[in-house]
């Protein structure tokens, strides 16, 4: 069945959601651990993009093409803290870590839903990297001053978007390495940030139809593997009214 586009935003809403609180939900397991409720609502948003996974993958005409095309929200929905706890040789700490894929797969879907204002100065690389190395910061920071991964993850933010609240400091010489990476990168952070919303917001934001019809064109043709035969008539007619005009 096909989405209407009221449907389809209110899907891409409700996805983006439920990926965020998933992405919440990993960093309180990685530094205090869920407690009952939280891992039942764990649980669920793991069932619902299992199932929205499944429901997608059969009615993909290439399902070859549709798992390369969608190998993020594959491995959202592998729990590999949960295969790897049969190793006994791991310790807690250590299996929380198979956690950080999931973080970054659920992070990527609703990212990409904003990919015009992270495409805008290469935006999109900057955010990757800078909650790449917060977390990093946070978890070697965590080791370096022994710290919980909480304080290291908050530590590392703070630190990164040069607030520097100052309740948080580090004493070790480690620690302090890893705090002046991550304050150079976020002087970067800071002036990339101002730039991409002012060239965003300074862009022309007058497009005529035949530019706005292009760019579905263009955004559903990224899913060519998912699309009906149906979609592809759909396309082709709109190809064809656009070089007749």
């Amino acid at each position: 069945m096909k989405l209407t586009r009221r449907q389809h935003l209110l899907y891409d809403i409700i996805i983006s959601a439920l990926a965020f609180t998933a992405v919440i939900l990993v960093i309180i397991d990685l530094s205090d651990g869920l407690n009952a409720w939280q891992i039942r609502l764990d649980q669920l948003i793991l069932m619902i993009f299992t199932l929205d996974y499944l429901a997608r993958l059969m009615v993909a005409g290439n399902r070859k093409k549709f798992i390369c095309n969608n190998i993020c929200d594959l491995i959202a929905i592998i729990p590999l803290n949960t295969v790897f706890r049969s190793f006994k040789i791991l310790s807690v700490p250590v299996l929380k870590l198979f956690k950080l894929p999931r973080l970054f797969a659920f992070l990527y879907r609703p990212l990409k839903k904003a990919k015009v204002f992270l495409n805008t100065n290469g935006f999109k690389y900057v955010v990757f990297i800078t909650a790449l190395l917060i977390i990093l910061g946070g978890i070697l920071i965590h080791f370096a001053e022994n710290m919980s991964f909480s304080d290291g993850i908050w530590w590392a933010f703070v630190t990164a978007t040069t607030v520097g609240y100052g309740d948080i400091s580090p004493h070790t010489f480690y620690g302090r390495i890893i705090a002046m990476i991550l304050m150079l990168m976020g002087i970067g952070l800071i002036g990339t940030v101002t730039s991409t919303i002012t060239s965003y917001f300074l862009k022309p934001q007058r497009r005529d139809v035949q530019s706005e019809a292009l760019e579905m064109v263009k955004g559903q043709l990224e899913h060519f593997s998912e699309l009906s035969e149906g979609d592809v008539e759909e396309i082709c007619c709109i190809l064809k009214a656009l070089k007749g005009k």
